[in-house]
């Protein structure tokens, strides 16, 4: 190495101006099933779990509670342990934080009420279909990978990092 080499990492992007996002997920377990959600976006079939965006005003877990309703039709009585956490940086959303839930305290029957109109459908499959499907779909690398890898055994609590789609280091 070089005097003028360095091995110092390169410098964080200047942070952007734009919408800060707080995005909540659950999943929702009953034994070895978990509630997966068919979504259209951007004229694109997609699975994911149910969550959505936090409102001004309201805590993680009352936006938790609402998202799941909406999504699924189904009353979450508890809210579950933090699974993970998702930090994100695109052009769109320069600052957008998930946090996943693991939900098992939850009840009622499977119907969509998404006033949003983007969830089609929700089904409650069990976990290796569902673990397949997830891994087919056309949902970003920040909403599959972190999920799959908790379902995989992941330690609870990790942070994920993404800029653009891509891990971050």
């Amino acid at each position: 190495m070089t005097a003028t080499e360095s091995t110092a990492p390169a410098p964080a992007p200047a942070p952007v101006a734009g919408p800060g996002v707080q995005v909540v997920a659950a999943l929702l377990r009953r034994g070895d099933q978990i509630v997966l959600v068919q979504e259209q976006h951007d004229g694109q079939e997609m699975w994911s779990i149910p969550g959505g965006g936090v409102e001004r005003g309201e805590l993680l877990g009352e936006a938790l509670i609402r998202e799941v309703r909406e999504e699924t039709g189904l009353r979450l009585a508890t809210v579950g342990p933090l699974a993970y956490l998702v930090n994100t940086t695109t052009t769109r959303y320069p600052s957008t934080v998930v946090l996943a839930f693991d939900c098992t305290d939850w009840d009622g029957e499977i119907a969509v009420h998404d006033p949003d109109g983007k969830v089609t459908g929700a089904v409650l499959l069990p976990l290796e279909e569902a673990r397949k499907v997830l891994g087919s779909s056309s949902a970003s690398r920040p909403e599959i990978e972190p999920l799959l890898e908790y379902l995989a055994g992941s330690v609870a609590g990790r942070v994920w990092s993404y800029r653009d789609d891509r891990p971050a280091d």
